[in-house]
């Protein structure tokens, strides 16, 4: 059997609730590292036992078992052809953010030169799952907000829902290592999240030489936590978040503000509203009850973009999730998320993610 039909008929029995051996779960991991995601072998084996525990109510995931089934009974499998096609109905359905709706999910992944070259786009449709990433190795260029951020060895990155952003190579190496861990935050650690914005829903910090040690222990111990089978085992994992997210939260910085001007508060919420239409400053300036040049420097500084910036950034979100998930050409998404004119959407587009909303809905 060849390993594109051995993965599928892995894969179909994870979601048909089937067992499958560990040597089975080996192959089909080292089949999915191959592919341009960032899920490595341990982060699929971490993704397969969240999907062992339950299959998400809602994902599109599910729809495959009724779909596939009377074809995987009559062959007692898939054929060559048909491991094909259910893998590319497989992953047209892959979802990160529902595929690890346990509480937590956590493991390690490695780009080497070739992945990093390629990059990865993401775009989270996801109204709950957050994303720690933690850097111990070599280093990554990320592009959001038409900004441009090296991720090295001690950087962390906090990704809330809603976040737009690509990951390319940094000039100078030919690696990168990172711990990740993916979560629906309890509501006592909201406060806790708020760090240094460096594009919208991307926050970051820098850990000091001194503590990386511990951050990158307190990964390795909340992934022994959810691999064992020990009792208490998802009460003992929350702690164990709680602990690495108030051990990077100690590193903020000394000036660090985690509150913004409600002035700016209210600016940034008349933005969201009104995103898809057409305003000026003024208009946001008004709603923010301040003069237009005072709001102009207030904003930049407390959410490091300018006011239509920020509005731009909250347009390119919702064209990457159609770009992805609707038969809209692209002139019809620029124009539906407020850009009439399809040149200055995909300029635009191109700026602040990196790739070209065509280069975009081709990445897998």
């Amino acid at each position: 059997m060849s390993h594109k039909r051995d993965t599928a008929n892995v894969l179909y029995d994870i979601l048909a609730s089937r067992a499958v051996d560990p040597p089975r779960l080996e192959r089909a991991s080292a089949w999915f590292e191959q592919l341009a995601t960032p899920i490595d072998r341990r982060s699929f084996m971490a993704y397969v036992q969240a999907l062992q525990r339950e299959l998400p109510a809602g994902s599109p995931l599910a729809e495959l078992v009724p779909k596939w089934g009377i074809t995987w009974a009559v062959g007692g499998g898939f054929s060559e052809t048909e491991a094909n096609a259910f893998l590319q109905d497989y992953l047209a359905c892959l979802d990160p953010n529902l595929l690890f709706r346990a509480p937590i999910t956590v493991g390690y992944a490695q780009w080497d030169q070739a992945r990093l070259q390629t990059g990865f786009s993401y775009a989270s449709q996801s109204e709950q799952s957050w994303s720690l990433l933690y850097c111990d190795l070599g280093g990554a260029r990320l592009r959001g907000g038409g900004r441009d951020l090296p991720v090295q060895s001690g950087q962390v990155l906090l990704v809330a829902p809603g976040a737009l952003y690509t990951l390319q190579a940094l000039l100078g190496f030919k690696e990168w290592g990172y711990f990740w861990t993916v979560f629906h935050p309890d509501s006592r650690w909201r406060e806790w999240l708020n760090w240094p914005h460096f594009a919208t829903k991307v926050s970051h910090l820098s850990v000091p030489p001194t503590v990386q040690a511990e951050v990158a222990s307190a990964f390795g111990e909340l992934e022994r936590c959810l691999q064992s089978e020990q009792a208490m085992r998802a009460e003992l994992a929350h702690n164990l978040l709680e602990q690495l997210i108030l051990r990077c939260r100690a590193c903020l910085p000394e000036d660090f503000r985690p509150s913004r001007d409600s002035r700016i508060e209210r600016a940034r919420h008349f933005i969201e509203l009104h995103c898809y239409e057409t305003f000026s400053l003024g208009d946001v300036a008004d709603a923010a009850n301040m003069s237009a040049s005072r709001l102009a420097g207030l904003f930049r500084e407390q959410c490091g973009l300018s006011v239509l910036g920020y509005r731009d950034e909250l347009r390119m979100v919702q064209a990457a999730q159609l770009l992805r998930n609707c038969a809209l050409g692209i002139a019809e998404i620029g124009a539906s998320v407020g850009y009439p004119d399809p040149a200055y959407f995909s300029r635009t587009f191109s700026h602040h993610v990196g790739v070209s909303p065509r280069e975009y809905q081709k990445q897998d």
